[in-house]
């Protein structure tokens, strides 16, 4: 017994002067924002947690440029072979190619996989495939829809519990928005028609937009040119603010817009842009939402898009310090530290054992109802990687200057899946 005594003393003496202590590195593109409401905040109390949960590990959490540049950073550690212990990526595409350097992490999370919804586990899974291997954790998900001003749609005559969900409602509403003086929709470069257009995808092909990836739906279908022909016509007639398209949308235009610029914004069901980031800025009662504009020819209506993932940790091949990491990325996603999170972004988190956020706010309780009947899955991060993105971008640029029409606007959108 006093040998024990003495080894657990020494032992204990040994731990405190850090001879077993370790450092696992986090890199992210989100720890940078020191503003209210960003990440950087919930992220610290969350490290701080963790390390006194884990006494003896210490976290150093390094804040990266955002895209595309963050993919770039991580692609020059894989190339080097060192790096973080545990790296930031979006699931989907983005994840799946670095598919190499990320730890197999099925092993490590038999225990908590059902609490996550399938569709997150299966974003999370390479390629998406539910039983492939999972190399990211998912810390939130994603989606988008359209978020409207309430007062602005009451200065207009507009019913603002009543939002436009037809095709001839948002075209009428957007009209007498233009008429007393207010911008219809406040943009954030082409990011907004890119959004606004995976809004309508959800309708257009409801729980077949998978087969956008196999080939079994093309955008050749008149349903999808019809989503182009409307996103077209929103900009022609200036319903779509035409100086928004030289404003960042991230954070320029989504600021832009909570600073009560605008009465509609395609914005995003994750921990930027978001019902909470609206509703602390205009109120709470003042923020509507609804999940995309209803065409007459779309096979579905009120299909609310969503990934299953938005974000998400994985472990670095590299790492000395694995099992202390994958204890990290675990601890993340769990409830306790999920909630920290969205408490204060208002991010979404597909851990279905996560409370609520405390606090009342409609805009959140429209977009859960939406969620419930959810079918349709956001296509882009399926097949989507730096190149396609960046390519998506510029073909979003020449459709607003006029220099594709819509034929050639398809035709370039078929290209990139069809590569």
């Amino acid at each position: 017994m006093i040998r024990r005594s003495a080894l657990c003393f020494v032992l204990s003496v040994l731990f405190a002067a850090g001879v077993f202590a370790q450092t696992i590195t986090v890199w992210d593109f989100k720890y940078g924002e020191a503003q209210a409401g960003g990440a950087q905040a919930p992220m610290k109390q969350i490290d701080a947690l963790f390390m006194q949960k884990n006494p003896g590990v210490t976290v150093n959490h390094v804040s990266q440029p955002g895209e595309p540049q963050y993919y770039q950073i991580i692609q020059a550690a894989a190339s080097a072979n060192q790096g973080p212990d545990v790296a930031m990526f979006h699931p989907g595409a983005r994840e799946y190619g670095f598919g190499d350097i990320l730890v197999d992490l099925t092993p490590y999370v038999q225990d908590i996989k059902n609490q996550f919804t399938p569709a997150s586990i299966a974003m999370v899974s390479m390629d998406g495939k539910l039983g492939a291997p999972i190399k990211v954790l998912p810390m939130t998900m994603q989606g988008f829809g359209i978020y409207y001003n309430k007062a602005y749609f009451k200065k207009a005559g507009l019913n603002p519990e009543q939002p436009p969900k037809t095709e001839a409602q948002f075209l009428a509403a957007c009209a007498k928005l233009k008429a007393a003086g207010i911008v219809p929709v406040t943009v954030g470069q082409t990011y907004t028609i890119d959004f606004l257009i995976r809004c309508l995808v959800a309708n257009a092909f409801g729980p077949n937009v998978a087969g956008l990836k196999d080939g079994s739906v093309k955008y050749t279908d008149p349903i999808f040119r019809k989503s182009i022909e409307f996103v077209k016509t929103l900009v022609d007639k200036g319903y779509l603010e035409k100086d928004g398209f030289s404003r960042p949308y991230f954070m320029d235009g989504i600021n832009y817009y909570a600073a009560g610029n605008g009465a509609m914004f395609v914005g995003l069901l994750s921990d930027v842009g978001n019902w909470k980031a609206f509703s602390d800025k205009l109120g709470a009662n003042n923020i509507g939402y609804f999940p995309t504009v209803n065409l007459p020819e779309a096979k579905y209506k009120d299909q609310q898009v969503a990934q299953g993932a938005g974000i998400g940790y994985g472990v670095m091949t590299w790492s000395q310090n694995q099992k202390a990491a994958i204890a990290y990325v675990k601890f993340y996603v769990s409830p306790e530290a999920a909630k920290i999170y969205a408490s204060a972004t208002g991010a979404l988190s597909p851990n279905t054992t996560v409370g609520g956020s405390g606090s009342d706010y409609p805009a959140l309780k429209t977009i859960q109802q939406y969620l419930k009947g959810a079918l349709a899955l956001d296509y882009l991060p399926m097949f989507y990687n730096g190149y396609e993105d960046d390519t998506n971008r510029l073909n979003d640029r020449l459709f607003v200057t006029g220099e594709l029409t819509v034929d050639q606007y398809i035709d370039e959108y078929q290209k990139l899946i069809t590569k």
